[in-house]
């Protein structure tokens, strides 16, 4: 688009600010504590045990495949955080590909998934704590087992909102921790290595291929982490190599050491002392020692530390699991919080959100909104139907801990397998976008993810599958109410603030916003928009936008304004010339449409009128322009798309109009109209026949021809039906014997490759001359009753609605 503005960013007005950066204060260890303090939770201690149990040693493997296959996905995300350094992990890499409003799920989901993934590692935490800390510590079994997990769940928020460094400190220090005592516990129980002992488990286990695939995607879930790396990507140092390397690094570090405890476990379970200090030392119920090992996962590590330890060395996988817990439920608040934070950039949430604290520079109302739903989860799964101290749950639906956790697998899983999905799109419609890391083989390797993370969907618990779709079905109906409402003035003031204004006008009755950036376009422009405001007794709001980058701070867009004024002010003063009422004003925003629909929105404007460049995008989701489909789409006004011609600022002698049915048309008469009334120019209507029709198509044709002109009694008409069998190269042949085309849209538009329709965006693009394409604003009254005449005509198979619609671009509404 010729004046198209160019897409940017900007800051609040009265001193408030919309999107303010996040200081990269994390480096790559800090990254590294993140993946690995979420990898290493409560499953180690739980799968691990249960995978030895399934296939022995040969659970080396299975955690070897499950790391292969999870890093299809991290590589994904990799390649993506080395192109977009931002804040919001997978739901900003999914809303940078697709750019539709349809990613808010893709947020939903995620906000609701790390949230419920914490709230698993502290209740978890709090059934432990419970377990095995209450007796030590004396502390009253009439206290709810759930208050630590409360408790912690209080500082860790606290922590989070005090500040990025240290958050990501305690992330550093509880995380070694973690290892260290996991470190000691395999120090104790490698000093009985046996290779034979190793050699024979694998020799019993390797033939049993399909234990070792279940196994392996029973294991999967535990390197998730790694998309939580991603989510901080704004305060990591130097992101677009420290991402990538954090996220295989941190998965390296966990296959060790998961491969390293599975050897352990094994080892135990085939040492007859251990399993005689098992059987004397705890109450197993006729259980076999080794059976009991597989199904006490996290209970056995301990008593196999206390054996190769000593009496403290229960305690030292007890308080490895507790730290475990808190660093991945400190982790995956941190990745919450900041895909909050992206959201609100891009107006899926209130711009509250992405407020960032003036003193300790934390998404403060994001931490504060993911802690609230954090605790809304341990109330609802773990207290109200959790099994409690023997009670019952509520209405007798158990859920518990187990619940929670098959929940935010479906959550991350069904997140994880559209990242993938964006990457093959994001090859395909970005091909020469640098990328500072590449995943191979694609589109196979991103495939290849999505099968093996919807093959894991199926081992989700039926009820947490339900409540899951359920929640998913709630977050489109969020959507859907969130888009539909009227935001504020306030709120879209916020948005796009106002850096200029001149009010020289009424501001009360027609007006016609125009937005320009570039000067060559400016009296063309102007010209069509008094035009359309004398005819209309109207006034003109000429607006220009200052656009700056969406990590920028809109206050820095002031910076900016005396050039855009420069403009502002020639437009200004081309209609005060011809003493029409006009107005002026510069926008400040992170993205030039949302500058031009909230300025329309504002003003209740009438009409808006933009520059088209002439070329249609080569993208398959863009038609004239990122920023032109936008204000055609969502304008709440009536639209008009100005291609300027070889001689657009000519004299207008002669103006053709393409007849066609539907109000979008119309409105193109009535354009041609009133630049006719104003240029004393002959519009010429022209109606397309086949030239093999005789008959009744002929005078259906000059029927059309003479209803559509009857509102152009004051103005010369010549009105002509042309035979072609082609109607567009005849359109576009015609074009070139006039100055002006105005063309109407043929259809609404809801597939974004047809913004206006086929037939007008190629007569504009291949026309010589200026083309203007008009889409008049209709309700949703009006677009519901269109739709059910439409479909009246079909049902009563009205043959000539159809040909209109084929041959001349029509839409019977």
């Amino acid at each position: 688009m010729a004046d198209e503005p160019t897409s940017s960013s900007t800051q609040a007005e009265h001193g408030q600010s919309v999107t303010e950066e996040l200081n990269p204060e994390i480096g790559l260890l800090g990254a590294l504590a993140i993946g690995v303090g979420t990898m290493i939770a409560a499953g180690i201690f739980v799968l691990s045990g249960l995978a030895v149990s399934n296939v022995g040693a040969v659970a080396i493997g299975s955690f070897l495949l499950a790391a292969v296959v999870a890093g299809f996905t991290a590589a994904s995300y990799a390649e993506f955080s080395s192109i977009y350094q931002e804040s919001g992990g997978g739901y900003m890499y999914v809303a940078n590909t697709f750019d539709t409003d349809i990613t808010y799920i893709m947020g939903w989901t995620m906000i609701l998934g790390y949230p419920a993934s914490a709230a698993f590692y502290l209740a978890s935490f709090s059934e432990w704590f419970h377990r095995f800390m209450y007796p030590v510590l004396s502390i009253p079994e009439a206290l709810p087992f759930w208050i630590p997990g409360l408790v912690i769940l209080g500082l860790l928020v606290v922590l989070n909102l005090k500040g990025t460094e240290e958050s990501n400190q305690f992330q550093i220090t509880v995380t070694g921790l973690k290892i260290a005592l996991l470190a000691l516990f395999l120090y104790g129980g490698l000093q009985t290595l046996d290779a034979g002992v190793i050699t024979t488990s694998v020799a019993e286990n390797i033939d049993d291929v399909a234990q070792i695939g279940l196994t392996s995607a029973l294991v999967f879930i535990t390197f998730f982490g790694f998309s939580a790396i991603t989510t901080n990507a704004e305060e990591i140092k130097e992101p677009g190599s420290t991402i990538p390397r954090a996220i295989y690094l941190s998965m390296g570090i966990v296959t060790v050491i998961y491969t390293l405890v599975v050897l352990v476990i094994v080892l135990a379970i085939n040492d007859s002392a251990f399993l005689s200090f098992l059987t004397d030392n705890v109450q197993l119920d006729g259980v076999p020692p080794a059976e009991y090992v597989a199904d006490n996962g996290e209970v056995s590590m301990g008593y196999a530390a206390q054996y190769y330890l000593g009496p403290l060395g229960f305690y030292v996988i007890v308080v490895g699991a507790l730290v475990s817990m808190l660093s991945a439920a400190n982790a995956t608040i941190m990745a919450g919080s900041r895909v909050k934070l992206a959201m609100a950039r891009r107006n899926h949430l209130p711009r509250g959100f992405e407020d960032v604290h003036p003193e300790f520079n934390t998404p403060y109302k994001a931490v504060l909104l993911t802690g609230g739903v954090i605790c809304t989860y341990i109330v609802v799964f773990a207290v109200i139907f959790g099994e409690a101290a023997g009670s019952e749950p509520l209405f007798g639906l158990h859920l518990g801990i187990e619940g929670l956790a098959q929940f935010a697998n479906f959550l991350l899983l069904s997140g994880l397998s559209l990242v993938n999905v964006a990457l093959i799109q994001s090859r395909r419609k970005f091909p020469d976008i640098d990328r500072g890391f590449r995943v191979p083989l694609v589109p196979v390797v991103p495939a290849i993810a999505v099968l093996a993370n919807l093959g894991l969907l199926f081992n989700v618990g039926v009820t947490a599958l339900l409540i899951g779709l359920g929640v998913e079905a709630l977050g489109v109906a969020v959507w859907f109410a969130w888009k539909r409402r009227t935001p504020p003035v306030e709120e879209l003031e916020e948005e796009t603030p106002t850096a200029v204004a001149e009010y020289r006008s009424s501001g009360e009755g027609y007006q016609v916003v125009v937005p320009i950036a570039n000067p060559r376009n400016v009296k063309q422009l102007m010209r069509t928009a008094m035009t359309l405001a004398e005819d209309n007794d109207g006034e003109i709001l000429v607006m220009s936008v200052v656009t700056v980058p969406d990590q920028t701070p809109l206050s820095r867009g002031r910076e900016q304004t005396d050039e855009k004024r420069e403009v502002l002010d020639r437009a200004m003063s081309i209609a005060e010339e011809r003493d029409v009422p006009v107005s002026g004003t510069i926008r400040i925003g992170h993205n030039a449409a949302d500058a031009i629909l909230n300025t329309i929105t504002q003003n209740d404007s009438d009409a808006v009128i933009v520059g088209w460049k002439g070329r249609r995008s080569k993208r398959r989701d863009v038609v004239l322009g990122t920023n032109v489909d936008r204000v055609v789409q969502e304008a709440d006004c009536d639209v008009f798309v100005e291609k300027f011609g070889m001689d657009a600022d000519g004299v207008v002698d002669s103006i053709f109009v393409p007849i066609a049915g539907g109000p979008h048309a119309e409105l193109a008469v009535e354009t041609a109209g009133a630049i006719a009334r104003y240029t004393g120019a002959t519009v010429h209507a022209v109606y397309v026949i086949d030239p093999a029709a005789s008959g009744t198509p002929r005078q259906q044709g000059e029927s059309m021809l003479a209803d559509r002109t009857t509102s152009l009694e004051d103005v010369t008409v010549e009105k002509t039906l042309l035979e072609s069998d082609d109607v567009v190269s005849a359109l576009v042949e015609e074009s070139g014997d006039h100055d002006l085309t105005i063309i109407g849209s043929t259809r609404e538009g809801v597939i974004q490759q047809f913004v206006f329709g086929t037939i007008p965006e190629t007569v504009a693009e291949r026309a010589p001359t200026t083309v203007i394409m008009t889409k008049r604003w209709l309700d949703v009254g009006t677009r519901l009753q269109q739709s059910v005449d439409k479909l009246r005509e079909r049902v009563t198979g009205s043959p000539n609605a159809i040909e209109r619609e084929d041959r001349n671009g029509n839409s019977p509404e």
